[in-house]
């Protein structure tokens, strides 16, 4: 009996392992995947593809690089999945470029996912996904060689009036504007990624619902930023920063005229402009030489939005919690001629560039609460009282509050 027992155990585990194994052989063989290998019609080839490309497909860049000189689009796609071998072995190359104003394009689709690839050299953006729904970026790159330049395009990884955005694990360099930003959008994760050489690392603009936490911004000219501009399609609020590391933010804005990030001092850690319903908390701020983290009105830039139902006046903000050291001189040069004017008020009245800067352009001071360790230093402009900063202050007991802190942001990415 027990050698009948034992005989049939060996039959059933082999025949259980050989249903595996079939079933895994027609997984494989039924794989909706489409390989692009390098050649000279690598591109003309992957455009096809992305044309013509059905439901539930994955589009696979061999090792290699690939050059392009038209933007790479897709539009009205569902279900794909976009991806390369590494993103240090997989190059969509536009270097060549001389059609189109961004190197990958994807416009009304939902559930996308980009993946193990790198995307270089766009004349314009590098990677941009507009009006889709669950688009996400896992390991991906988006970067130009070189010097980082104001002739380099405008944003690295760029979606916009998107919804459900997860940015994991990815990397962003030389952007004349911001490396990874999410614009006019709803339900934002961005983590764990790095963003350096750029003149914002990480940009938050006009967005709801937003977690940017566990990334490194160095090196850039403002290391992470949440703006709201006026003029938009939608208005932004409830974004949490936090478990970030914001350092040696110094780098000479290289903004093309009229950008408005051309106004970000070189030097800043984080700043936050016009918006409202922030957390910023359990970040890192080191060496960002300006300020550690700088909240202002877009009042002080331009005091005629010219959009009625634009509030400039940042409320709801809650500091807390972070690191700040700093042990660097910031340096006038090449700064915005605003910029000029504070850093010599600041010193000409005896301050330090503090760790928190505020503009004081605010309808009640208590709009911003700020709970730091006791030596964190603090200076507030006082611009609402006199734009010539006469009442430069550094009393912080107005802002001693605290606010509800927000709730995570959560969706299942695709």
């Amino acid at each position: 009996m027990q050698l009948i027992i034992k005989n049939f155990n060996q039959w059933l585990l082999l025949f259980i392992m050989h249903i595996l194994v079939m079933s895994s052989c027609k997984k494989e063989e039924t794989a909706k995947i489409i390989y692009i290998k390098q050649s000279a019609t690598a591109a003309t080839e992957a455009q096809q593809v992305f044309i013509d490309v059905q439901e539930n497909y994955i589009i696979e860049f061999r090792e290699g690089v690939f050059e392009f000189t038209n933007t790479l689009s897709m539009d009205n796609k569902n279900n794909i999945i976009i991806r390369g071998a590494g993103k240090d072995k997989t190059f969509l190359d536009f270097n060549n470029q001389i059609s189109g104003g961004e190197g990958v394009l994807i416009t009304n689709c939902e559930n996308i996912r980009f993946e193990n690839i790198t995307v270089r050299d766009a004349v314009g953006d590098n990677l941009k996904t507009s009006s889709c729904k669950k688009i996400s970026f896992v390991n991906v790159a988006v970067v130009w060689t070189g010097v980082p330049s104001s002739d380099n395009g405008a944003y690295g990884l760029y979606p916009v009036l998107c919804t459900e955005v997860y940015i994991d694990n990815c990397y962003a360099y030389g952007a004349s504007d911001a490396g990874i930003y999410v614009g006019q959008s709803d339900k934002v994760i961005i983590k764990n990624s790095i963003a350096e050489g750029n003149v914002a690392g990480i940009e938050i603009e006009n967005t709801t619902n937003a977690d940017v936490f566990n990334n490194e911004a160095f090196d850039n000219t403002g290391g992470i930023l949440v703006f709201d501009l006026p003029g938009l399609t939608k208005y932004g609020k409830s974004v949490r920063v936090f478990n970030n590391n914001i350092h040696e933010n110094n780098r000479t804005n290289f903004a093309p005229p009229g950008n408005i990030v051309g106004n970000v001092p070189a030097g800043t850690g984080f700043m936050l402009l016009s918006t409202n319903t922030v957390e910023i908390f359990n970040n890192t701020l080191n060496d960002n030489n300006f300020a550690g983290i700088l909240i202002a009105s877009y009042l002080i830039i331009n005091d005629s939005p010219g959009d009625p139902d634009y509030n400039p006046f940042p409320y709801d903000i809650y500091v807390h919690n972070n690191t700040h050291s700093m042990t660097g001189v910031v340096d006038p040069v090449n700064q915005p001629a605003l910029i000029q004017q504070i850093i010599a008020l600041l010193d000409g009245n005896g301050y330090d560039q503090p760790n928190i800067l505020l503009d004081g352009i605010l309808i009640n001071p208590a709009n911003v609460c700020i709970k730091e360790a006791p030596a964190t230093t603090f200076v507030n402009m006082n611009a609402a009282v006199d734009p010539t900063f006469s009442s430069i202050s550094d009393d912080i007991s107005l802002h001693d509050c605290t606010n509800t802190p927000l709730p995570p942001v959560v969706f299942t990415p695709y």
